[in-house]
């Protein structure tokens, strides 16, 4: 046969579907889901199938819940009782600020700091070291107590507890003990030492302090007396006034030679400017021996004067102005030498003033230097002696810190200040232990557990199916129809269902069943259906008699074959008339034809090939014999649906042969009689056998149980049918022709 195409698995449902139509499972080819094989038998629990369980195995879990509650109460009238008694204390987290042989620390320590101090406290409070205080403490609370002073430790002795309230100061003090007075007696007892043991802690570190402190006063008097002596001697030794007045002194002589150098350089510059206007052939008015130089140029003018004069009257020949001549050349000559003599002076005064400038400049450098160095010398001075007198300053400090600390460290022995004080009284002592609620439920919770663990234990080893999961997860075949549980236990009743009540819930459910076959997905593998079970009683013959029905009432053609040839059932339910021979006949005979076995039913369309037992067949041999090959070959040409009941694959290996001429095959699986290996066994050899075409109808469910909760809308419907149509009374329904 032909292998399927592989549709995708989200195909809506055939249309037309009735109300009471089985659900499909869609995924893989039309029948199979493609899942493992080897899907362990815990891999289909879910909280919808461990209710189903617990329903099914509720005497398991209500007997492991009684003795779960037994133990509980047998242990709860055996158990001794605890009493524990609490109280409160704050503790404070001031720490001494100054401890033995350590350094000074600063009080306010910060969240993460506190927290570390009090969880130091709280292990001092719960180590052994604190129980001489508690038994003190007791002793002085209760004097009345005649208990031995041994006897008093030894009950005291780790029972009492210190735990840090979170986000706050409070410390809880817990004492626990069977005699509920004693618990609160001891309680009080350890809110008291454990302030006795703050104050014997603060006044011993106090002690200590103030012996630390007084020595750590002396060494640090000694510093600052050394500090004061280095101070003294640093300024003996620099001498900063000194320097400061030589300082003073150069900075005059400065401001003296920078007036003079101004004049010289002022003096300087004059005489440059005249000799350069000398150079130039112009009279400054300011020049050496001025009148000299004005007499001879005076002169010369006067001569060419009266030289220009002559030449007017006279040629340059005449004796008169040859004469004159030579006086002009004379006072020409005095005029030169006067302004040779100016120019020289100037040169000489000049030369004087860049000389006298020089020296001054070469003074004024030697004082600079001087006076920069007097101030590296002040300057390092002021360092060392303000480095001194911080140093000074510092060791002043700490010793007038010490002396302070010194006295509150003794205030603090003399007062004997506690950390510890008490902020709440000892409330009256409860029951901790047996605590009889949380013993009953942890019982009940133990009950369900091992309950359910045994019923799931037992639902393993029953190997019952129970659900829908118990097949696809276990077999990877899908579930292709759900068929309903009915209260009629006769089968004839269940297997005309169809017929008879065409509007009950189970003749929907097969009416559903039909049109999944006759839906596009299936229509091409689905004329010759095979139905087979695992095991007897799981209702392969109802289920073949009523798909047979519902097919034929839709209008098809078809045929229902008893192949179950060793117990044939389908005789009885639709009878068979005496003239016509049974399946097993005609496959025993060789002059038959399928035509003289098939006889119409009382429903339209559809024939019936029953068979029954004849003492010397061999049905194991006919089965697998060529004529099964032509008479389905024959039904395939006359009928639109060939049915084929055959028996079960669990006992004989019939269904096997008859697979490869079939085109689908149903596999019937029943809650609480069909075995899970057994149908998974069954659905593996059809497989093997090349059978892809393989599907599961669930038989006989019950929908108003919780297991198949999808079916809720439907059970209500189904539940309420008659509402909606009344049975067909069988006298008139409708005969097949």
């Amino acid at each position: 046969m032909t292998q399927p195409n592989f549709p995708p698995s989200n195909l809506p449902p055939a249309s037309g579907q009735p109300p009471g139509a089985p659900i499909y499972y869609g995924g893989g080819d039309p029948y199979s889901g493609g899942m493992p094989m080897d899907s362990g038998p815990l891999q289909s629990l879910n909280p919808m199938r461990l209710l189903q369980i617990a329903r099914n195995h509720w005497v398991i879990l209500l007997l492991a819940i009684l003795f779960a509650g037994g133990a509980a109460a047998f242990y709860l009238s055996r158990a001794t009782e605890i009493y524990q008694a609490e109280a409160r204390i704050e503790l404070s987290t001031r720490r001494p600020r100054i401890v033995n042989k350590q350094d000074a620390m600063i009080e306010d320590r910060g969240y993460g700091d506190a927290e570390e101090i009090l969880n130091t406290q709280i292990q001092k409070f719960n180590s052994p070291s604190i129980l001489p205080f508690v038994v003190a403490s007791y002793r002085e609370l209760y004097p009345d107590d005649p208990a031995p002073e041994e006897e008093l430790t030894a009950r005291l002795a780790n029972r009492g507890r210190f735990a840090i309230i979170k986000r706050t100061r409070l410390v809880s003090v817990t004492f626990t003990d069977p005699d509920p007075e004693f618990a609160m007696r001891a309680c009080a007892a350890y809110a008291a030492g454990a302030e006795a043991a703050a104050r014997a802690e603060n006044r011993s570190g106090s002690n200590a302090a103030v012996a630390w402190l007084e020595a750590q006063a002396l060494a640090q008097r000694q510093e600052l007396e050394k500090a004061d002596q280095e101070l003294f001697d640093a300024r003996q030794t620099l001498q900063m006034d000194v320097l400061a007045g030589r300082r003073k002194t150069i900075e005059e002589s400065l401001l003296h030679f920078n007036e003079s150098l101004s004049e010289v350089e002022a003096k300087a510059s004059m005489e440059q400017k005249m000799l350069d206007a000398l150079s130039e052939g112009k009279l400054p008015a300011e020049i050496p021996g001025a009148a000299d130089v004005a007499a001879s140029l005076d002169r010369w003018r006067q001569a060419m004067t009266e030289r220009d004069a002559l030449l007017s009257r006279y040629t340059p020949e005449h004796p008169a102005v040859e004469a004159q001549d030579k006086a002009v050349a004379l006072y020409k000559e005095q005029a030169n030498q006067a302004l040779n003599r100016a120019k020289n002076t100037a040169a000489a005064n000049l030369a004087l003033y860049q000389e006298q400038a020089g020296s001054l400049q070469k003074k004024n450098e030697e004082l600079l230097e001087t006076a920069s160095k007097l101030d590296r010398d002040i300057l390092e001075g002021e360092m060392r002696i303000t480095a001194l007198n911080r140093t000074r300053s510092a060791a002043d400090a700490s010793y007038l810190g010490l002396l302070t600390r010194i006295q509150e460290a003794r205030l603090s022995a003399d007062e004997n200040t506690a950390t510890v004080k008490l902020a709440s009284e000892v409330a009256p002592a409860r029951q901790i232990f047996p605590r009889p609620a949380r013993v009953l439920l942890m019982a009940l919770l133990l009950g369900l557990a091992v309950g359910f663990g045994l019923a799931i234990l037992t639902e393993i080893l029953e190997d019952r199916v129970g659900g829908i999961d118990d097949i696809e997860i276990g077999t990877g075949v899908k579930i292709l129809a759900v068929l309903p549980h009915v209260k009629t236990r006769k089968r004839k009743e269940i297997a005309t269902t169809s017929l008879t009540h065409q509007f009950g819930e189970l003749a929907e459910a097969f009416a559903g069943l039909r049109s999944v076959l006759d839906s596009p997905l299936y229509r091409d593998h689905s004329q010759i259906v095979l139905v087979a079970s695992s095991l007897p009683e799981e209702g392969k013959t109802t289920t073949s008699c009523n798909l047979a029905t519902a097919c034929a009432l839709n209008g098809q053609k078809t045929l229902l074959i008893d192949f179950d040839l060793r117990r044939p059932r389908v005789g009885n339910i639709f009878p068979r008339p005496e003239a016509v021979c049974g399946l097993l006949e005609y496959l025993d005979s060789d002059q038959m034809k399928p035509e003289e076995i098939v006889y119409a039913s009382e429903c339209r369309n559809l024939s019936v090939i029953s068979s029954r037992v004849v003492g010397r067949s061999r049905p194991a041999e006919l089965v697998g014999g060529a004529k099964v090959a032509a008479l389905l070959a024959w039904a395939r040409a006359h009928f639109d649906r060939i049915v084929l009941d055959v028996p079960p694959l669990g006992i004989v290996s019939d269904a096997l042969s008859l697979a490869h001429l079939s085109d689908c095959v149903l596999v019937m699986a029943r809650p609480a009689t069909s075995r899970k290996r057994a149908v998974r066994h069954t659905i593996q050899r059809f497989q093997a056998a090349g059978m892809a075409n393989l599907a599961v109808v669930m038989n006989d469910v019950e929908h108003s149980k919780f297991t198949y909760h999808s079916y809720g809308p439907y059970y209500h419907y189904q539940k309420h049918y008659g509402a909606y149509a009344q049975a067909v009374p069988p006298s008139l329904t409708p005969t097949g022709k």
